[in-house]
């Protein structure tokens, strides 16, 4: 029994020396393939590259000329196998050294054909680009349409109002506004005026424009009320007093 491990370790050991240089070669130029499929994808979403004369990783520079080093790697699914790969991506920011995205995909053979390398590069390419816009980073000047998507606290007055009016813009802006997550009650609130804390996806100036158009829908003009807007708050006063909705009459 103990010559037979014997002998079965000595063949593994053997199998190792004449197996492992042709396997990492052969890695080497998968991981060399899919950084130029990588580098492409990168180049299609207007991103600038830069070369470097280390050929292991891949430079973008976001909009600022901010540098961040792209590093690829294959992972083996399992440490018996070595024909199954996870494929991952990690982008570095080259000053602080900061990791602002890592995505890995689904594994893959090693023998996959160049289609499947491609989809594979755009999948990476597109998941690191979201978590990296997520944090903030622009790349190009139509990334600032993304951070405006970013969840906000707008606080909302309504003032001079009846309950009856107040509930109908509020059921509106809960039912009908794009971008709605959700709104609670803010500070103190009388008959008067309604305080919300309402929370959204969309911009404070969309939110003015539709409050505007769903106030004139229910009957007021221009001259009936004023909508402000400063930082992160929205008052809505209504400047006629013998004016209803017509609903509300």
């Amino acid at each position: 029994m103990i010559k037979n491990f014997f002998f079965k370790n000595i063949f593994t050991i053997l199998l190792l020396l004449f197996v492992t240089p042709s396997f990492s070669q052969e890695t080497n130029l998968l991981n060399k393939t899919f950084l130029i499929f990588l580098e492409k994808e990168f180049l299609s979403n207007q991103i600038i590259t830069k070369k470097n004369s280390n050929e292991n990783y891949v430079t973008i520079l976001d909009i600022k000329k901010s540098e961040y080093l792209v590093y690829f790697d294959l992972l083996n699914k399992n440490i018996n196998q070595d024909w199954l790969l996870i494929p991952t991506l990690k982008i570095v920011n080259k000053v602080n050294n900061k990791t602002y995205a890592f995505s890995r995909s689904l594994a893959f053979e090693k023998k996959s054909n160049l289609l499947e390398v491609e989809t594979i590069a755009k999948m990476l390419v597109s998941s690191s680009l979201e978590q990296m816009k997520k944090n903030g980073i622009q790349f190009v000047i139509g990334d600032k349409q993304f951070v405006d998507k970013k969840e906000k606290k707008i606080v909302i007055s309504l003032n001079y109002f009846n309950s009856c009016e107040s509930n109908k813009i509020i059921d509106v802006m809960e039912k009908e506004f794009p971008g709605f997550i959700h709104m609670e009650t803010e500070g103190h609130n009388t008959q008067s005026k309604t305080k919300l804390a309402y929370y959204t996806v969309s911009t404070i100036f969309k939110i003015k424009k539709w409050l505007g158009l769903t106030i004139n829908e229910y009957g007021f003009s221009p001259d009936d009320f004023f909508i402000k807007v400063y930082k992160s708050k929205i008052d809505i006063n209504k400047l006629s007093k013998s004016k209803y909705f017509y609903v509300c009459e």
